[in-house]
């Protein structure tokens, strides 16, 4: 496993709970919103629902 680097750990040790959070949902929200990308180009005929099932499975299926 990978270590952050120096300054990035001492940002991280500097923010607030809340900007953590923030930081924390966006980066999920855009990982979703990318896989959601790749999932539409490799079903291009798959409805939004069907997308929506498929990231569904994959997010609650993911491993390390």
């Amino acid at each position: 496993m990978q270590t952050a680097p120096p300054t990035q750990h001492s940002i991280w040790k500097r923010m607030t709970l809340e900007e953590k959070y923030r930081l924390t949902a966006s980066t999920i929200q855009q990982s979703r919103q990318l896989k959601r990308l790749g999932l539409r180009m490799k079903f291009p005929d798959a409805t939004p629902e069907d997308i929506e099932q498929k990231l569904a499975h994959l997010w609650l299926h993911a491993r390390p």
